[in-house]
This record gives structure tokens, C-alpha cells and sequence, in this order.
């Protein structure tokens, strides 16, 4: 360091100036190509990128009324209640094996998430068929039998 700045104090003004301007250019030069062109260049990709989401989005937008518009032509089916699920869950005597009734969001609207313990066969296919007879639809159901006692686990998510 001594060195440097012992270089530093031997030169004449003049030298000392143009060695300052050196040092500019050089660190002007570094920032141009080492630091703005790859921003630069990082800027137009995102540009490209959101471009091409803008486009999709004004065709998801379209495709979006499309489905309204066909949605519309369609029967609308009933509304499915959480009253309506317990009614009928009474009617069969499946009621007690019920451990959660909630609402959840569906893709197409609303539906209802019901879990079981140790449910019956038989009630559970009563209460499937009068699911059906209620014009309901069963999106998703699994059964399972854990403890092999004939005792049915059951998950299901109904919507209208």
C-alpha cells in the first residue's frame, strides 16, 4: 500500500489527471458491459415473457365466456345444502358414522366434503342412491375398509 501511494505522489499533476480519467473510463466501460447490458437484456426476456401471459390470459378470458355462455344452456342442477345432506343421512340412520360435513370450492361452484368412520355397507348405499335420486353428483369418493370388520372409512365430495 505504501508503495502505491508513494507511486501515487511522484507523479505530476498532469499524470495524475489522466491516470483519474483511466480509472473512470474503465469502471464507465465495466458498468456499460458487465452490469446495463445484462439488465438490459434480463428486462427484454421478461418483456417477451409477459407478453406471452398476457396473450394466454386474454384467451383463457375467452374461452372463460365461451364456457358461460354454454354453461347457461345447460340445466342448472339443484343447489346442495348442508341441511339437506344431514336430512337425508338421518333418513338412512347414517348420521352417527359422519365425522365432518364442511363446504368447499369447487371448479365448477360449490360442493360438500363429507367424512365417515365405521359406516355400514348398506346404509352407505342407501344414502348413495338417495344422493342420486337427489340429482346430486359424487365427484370424488373413497372407501376403505382399515380394520377389515366389514366398517367402511369413507371420503366424499358431492356437488351440484
Amino acid at each position: 500500500m505504501k508503495k502505491i501511494i508513494l507511486y501515487l505522489n511522484s507523479l505530476e499533476k498532469r499524470e495524475k489527471y489522466i491516470l483519474l480519467t483511466g480509472v473512470f473510463v474503465v469502471i464507465f466501460i465495466f458498468g456499460i458491459f458487465f452490469v446495463t447490458v445484462p439488465l438490459y437484456n434480463k428486462a427484454q426476456t421478461l418483456e417477451k415473457k409477459l407478453n406471452t401471459e398476457i396473450k394466454n390470459f386474454q384467451e383463457l378470458k375467452k374461452l372463460a365466456s365461451e364456457y358461460a355462455g354454454i354453461k347457461k344452456i345447460n340445466p342448472e342442477r339443484p343447489e346442495i345444502t348442508l341441511s339437506e345432506i344431514e336430512t337425508l343421512s338421518k333418513q338412512v340412520g347414517i348420521r352417527n358414522n359422519i365425522t365432518t360435513i364442511k363446504p368447499i370450492s369447487l371448479v365448477e361452484g360449490q360442493g360438500i366434503e363429507i367424512s365417515m368412520k365405521d359406516a355400514d355397507a348398506d346404509k352407505l348405499l342407501r344414502f348413495l342412491k338417495n344422493l342420486k335420486r337427489k340429482d346430486y353428483l359424487i365427484k370424488t369418493i373413497s372407501i376403505s375398509d382399515p380394520k377389515g370388520n366389514r366398517k367402511l372409512t369413507v371420503r366424499m365430495v358431492i356437488g351440484a
